[in-house]
């Protein structure tokens, strides 16, 4: 099995496997291991004043990761299967934990005090 599984996408979708799927595969899953480790590691990175100003940014880009499986379905080039369906659950429930996670008070080390 080729990096990312682009032999199986292609026979789970009953397509002819090409190196131009493979290659596909493997860009689109490298840049979505580097999203989420820069998305792990903002927490660290930032303050919490800095973290929840960076909420508008973070889920906009989690939006458009979201929008696309969502116009390949439309348009039919992927399957409507309900493995896809569980795909934009968990997608959009952590979207939504982390918007409500952001929202939370967070007491700094100042009121500990």
């Amino acid at each position: 099995m080729m990096l990312f599984g682009g032999s199986m996408i292609s026979e789970m979708n009953f397509w002819e496997h090409s190196i131009g799927i493979t290659t596909m595969a493997e860009h689109h899953g490298a840049g979505c291991i580097c999203i989420a480790i820069l998305f792990w590691m903002l927490p660290i990175w930032l303050s919490d004043q800095q973290l929840k100003e960076s909420v508008p940014a973070v889920i906009g880009i989690q939006v458009i990761l979201a929008i696309m499986p969502v116009y390949h379905a439309a348009v039919e080039a992927i399957p409507t299967n309900p493995a896809f369906f569980v795909l934009m659950a968990v997608l959009v429930g952590l979207m939504v934990m982390f918007y409500m996670e952001s929202k939370k008070n967070v007491i700094t080390s100042d009121e500990e005090e």
